[in-house]
């Protein structure tokens, strides 16, 4: 998590448009009364805590407790964050044998060479713990400025930010996907089979598939 106060709670799900929101914040909120951002450290280290849960943040700070506020999770369609995480760990580890039909199942390959998967992502920071309290609102990439303003509007002057800074993208990682495999990973929904967790929560984002 990056940002938060005693109302709501932001969580960065990696390659969710975490840096965009983190740098909006930082240019138009860095002096808001009550509001606290964590500081960003290495561009390509997805184990700094701007990436952490809230567990990860309980389990650390004695002092934080998520208690009664609301959730904000950014989130995307499960083809195209898999499509993002590949080209990012592609880019940042090129070394590594990387390869692209693990999408299929929902996997890839990640900096430390161990295989990841789509539902630990999504069990990490939307567990049902916090899908049961029914206090969690989802920023999807797909729609950043209408979900953003709607969101955030509701805590935040957001008033603020001129509407060409969030349409504005960064950190796009270089494309690294055969079109093959990009067609087969768009074309058919058996990737959802392979990631159940994800599914739920997607339907829960967006409506049924």
């Amino acid at each position: 998590m990056v940002i938060y106060n005693s109302e709501f709670v932001w969580l960065h799900v990696p390659k969710c448009a975490g840096t965009k929101i983190e740098n909006l914040f930082k240019k138009y909120f860095s002096h808001e009364d009550g509001l606290f951002q964590d500081p960003v450290v290495p561009k390509n280290d997805l184990s700094c805590p701007w990436h952490n849960s809230t567990s990860d943040r309980e389990a650390s700070d004695p002092e934080f407790k998520l208690d009664g506020r609301t959730v904000i999770c950014s989130f995307r369609r499960l083809p195209s964050w898999l499509e993002s995480r590949y080209n990012f760990e592609v880019q940042r580890n090129p070394h590594l044998p990387h390869n692209p039909e693990l999408l299929f199942e929902g996997k890839f390959l990640e900096a430390n060479g161990y295989v990841g998967h789509a539902d630990y992502y999504a069990k990490k920071y939307l567990p049902e713990t916090i899908l049961k309290t029914g206090k969690v609102r989802f920023l999807r990439t797909e729609f950043f400025e209408t979900d953003f303003k709607l969101i955030f509007g509701d805590f935040l002057p957001i008033s603020r930010i001129p509407d060409w800074e969030l349409k504005k993208k960064v950190n796009i990682s270089k494309s690294s996907l055969p079109p093959h495999i990009k067609e087969q990973l768009y074309g058919q929904k058996k990737v959802y089979e392979k990631c159940p967790y994800w599914r739920s929560v997607e339907e829960m984002a967006y409506g049924s598939l």
